[in-house]
């Protein structure tokens, strides 16, 4: 049976870390990156992680953060994965995989993962590629969904290289399981699209992950 990877990402409270125990999920993501609204301080990093729910991902998500950044954060916090939400480099991908042992998750814009030579470049040194989108200058946590009809040929770009696909952006409990139907993606991440007024709602969360499952447990159709 598949299972496709979730992540809620966004989480920044206690509260928030109450709301997602018990769920069937994979990986929660904390924004390490400075003046976002869901930005989690370095003196409460620590505490949220010892609300991990178990086996769940514990990923610290950066834009363009320096190697010295970087190195402070997992001094602070026992982190499993980084994702880089910038302009990061392969080379700097790689340095982070060398040094800290840890997967790598590189978001791109749908056009920077078409872009020429990019799997080349960053598929030896990446775990996965999540595609988000891009709006009013700022990349990431924007809630707006791109165009869906890309992720089928860049999904087939990058499993090519062996790196599986994931998709976030405007997800919500209400469009998962359409995007999943169309698009088959490895992996989905939400963030506002499972909150309350700027709170994770453990109905939303618990609804989208639920959904997500349904969709895992239908018969996977094989070409003859």
């Amino acid at each position: 049976m598949r299972r496709t990877f979730v992540k809620i990402c966004g989480v920044r409270t206690q509260a928030d870390m109450e709301a997602l125990q018990g769920l069937d999920l994979d990986a929660v993501g904390f924004i390490l990156v400075p003046g976002r609204r869901r930005t989690v301080q370095a003196d409460q990093l620590k505490g949220l992680l010892r609300r991990l729910p178990p086996g769940a991902m514990a990923v610290g998500v950066m834009m363009n953060p320096s190697r010295d950044e970087v190195m402070d954060w997992f001094f602070r916090a026992d982190l499993d994965a980084v994702q880089l939400h910038g302009e990061e480099s392969p080379d700097f991908c790689r340095w982070i995989k060398k040094t800290f042992s840890v997967r790598v998750i590189k978001a791109f814009t749908p056009d920077e993962a078409a872009e020429r030579g990019a799997v080349e470049a960053y598929a030896p040194w990446v775990d996965s590629v999540l595609l988000d989108s891009a709006a009013g200058g700022q990349k990431g946590g924007t809630g707006v969904r791109f165009p869906w009809e890309r992720v089928i040929h860049l999904r087939e770009k990058w499993n090519g290289a062996g790196r599986p696909v994931w998709v976030a952006g405007g997800l919500s409990p209400e469009n998962v399981g359409e995007l999943l139907m169309r698009c088959a993606p490895e992996g989905v991440d939400v963030s506002s699209g499972v909150e309350t007024e700027g709170r994770k709602d453990r109905g939303k969360i618990r609804s989208f992950v639920e959904r997500v499952r349904i969709y895992d447990r239908k018969p996977v159709c094989k070409a003859n």
